[in-house]
């Protein structure tokens, strides 16, 4: 009974340290997985960063842009300002020849009285004369006469001239003004458009860089507490392989002292004859409270619980369970009502429910194609928890068939 015990202990150990494996495994694989992850990301950074100086060398074309815009508006009130006072110049002097004019005409009014209304006496008189030199002498009085009016009216036509000019010169300064101050706007507007624009691509950049930093930052987390755990359950394994290794001393201890005993044993047997009846078998593991209501599949039992060669290694070793043949698909039935505790991939064992029935007994399915339950579901004897195949360490489609009282297994033949 000994032996079975520890056959059974060795079975559990084997069966933790391979579902710590597994989870070794998986857990490698998703620090595989993170720093997979995290080159994505330090390449979308790098790219980022690309980007950034390409939206940095645009922000800089816009500076340049904005410090070309902002010399010519100065320069454009600096024009103002000039066209504002070559305006205000020319209407001065418009103004300024408005009052010359005004004096030419009273000045050229005044002499044309004076000659044809009240002219000199002495002058007129010589009108009358029949010779030349007498036509000379009135030609000069003529000239006399009107000399200073002829003047006037040259300085009147001189002085209009001057003035329609600078009438012309201040209504271009106007003009240029106004050109001036529509083509500031124009730039103003197009300044505020640019310093806008560059404004959004700062945002934008700088939204993009903090978005990814902070993903990086996560993955970080992620990898470290993946890498966390992994030391932990290798801490575990290696915790189990030692307890296995000493097991595995005691049960080797155990065996030399049942060959020894058993040895023993046929040398009495061989020297009182009185002894040949044979010995009576040990009894039955007590069954205690737990009770099979349903088989878990009709099929035969193809694989027995005990010692045997197995099918893949084909080492001899202890087989914990038993096996029902089956097709794959095939329903598969919880043995007795319960809790489910596990419901998933197990390494070796293929997809796998373990149920828990109370009182330390659990039964183990194993193999399966599907499982149809999840850890914590409370299921009734015959309920369907899965569907029967050959995951696993298996050959063929078969459901492996456990059952164990606090983690030690025993032949489930006996509750059947």
């Amino acid at each position: 009974m000994s032996a079975l015990v520890a056959a059974a202990v060795s079975a559990a150990t084997l069966a933790g340290g391979l579902a710590a494996a597994q989870d070794v495994d998986d857990l490698r694989q998703q620090r595989e997985d993170l720093r997979r992850e995290a080159a994505e990301i330090a390449a979308e950074l790098d790219a980022l960063a690309a980007e950034d100086q390409a939206l940095q060398d645009a922000i800089d074309a816009l500076d340049a842009h904005i410090a070309l815009q902002e010399g010519k508006v100065a320069a454009a009130e600096d024009a103002i300002a000039d066209a504002e006072r070559r305006a205000e110049i020319a209407r001065d002097e418009a103004a300024a020849l408005d009052d010359d004019m005004e004096r030419i005409r009273t000045r050229l009014q005044s002499a044309v009285i004076n000659a044809f209304v009240a002219p000199r006496i002495d002058a007129l008189s010589e009108f009358d004369s029949q010779n030349l030199l007498q036509a000379e002498i009135k030609q000069s009085y003529i000239d006399e006469v009107v000399g200073d009016e002829m003047e006037l009216l040259d300085d009147l036509r001189v002085a209009q001239s001057k003035q329609n000019a600078a009438e012309t010169r201040a209504k271009d300064a106007a003009d240029e003004v106004e050109a001036s101050r529509s083509t500031l706007a124009d730039k103003l507007a197009e300044l505020d458009d640019s310093r806008a624009e560059a404004e959004r691509l700062r945002e934008e950049v700088g939204e993009r860089v903090v978005e990814w930093q902070a993903v990086g930052v996560e993955i970080d987390a992620a990898d470290a507490a993946v890498a966390l755990e992994i030391r932990e359950l290798e801490a575990e394994l290696a915790r189990q392989a030692a307890a296995e290794e000493a097991r595995r001393l005691a049960e080797e201890e155990e065996a030399r002292r049942l060959a020894e005993e058993e040895a023993n044993a046929d040398d009495a047997e061989n020297e009182d004859p009185e002894n040949e009846d044979p010995a009576d078998e040990d009894p039955p593991p007590e069954l205690g409270p737990f009770q099979v209501t349903h088989r878990p599949v009709p099929g035969v039992i193809t694989s027995s619980f005990g010692s045997r060669v197995h099918p893949i290694f084909g080492t001899t070793r202890n087989h914990y369970g038993i096996d029902f043949d089956g097709d794959t698909g095939d329903p598969i039935s919880a043995a007795a009502p319960g809790v489910v505790l596990s419901a998933g991939w197990m390494n070796g064992y293929g997809n796998t429910v373990v149920i828990s029935h109370g009182d330390g007994f659990t039964t183990l399915y194993a193999h399966q194609d599907q499982v149809l339950v999840s850890s914590g579901d409370s299921v009734s004897g015959g309920d369907v928890i899965g569907r029967l195949g050959s995951t696993g360490w298996s050959t063929g489609p078969h459901l492996h068939w456990e059952i164990r009282v606090d983690g030690v297994a025993f032949d489930p033949a006996l509750y059947l």
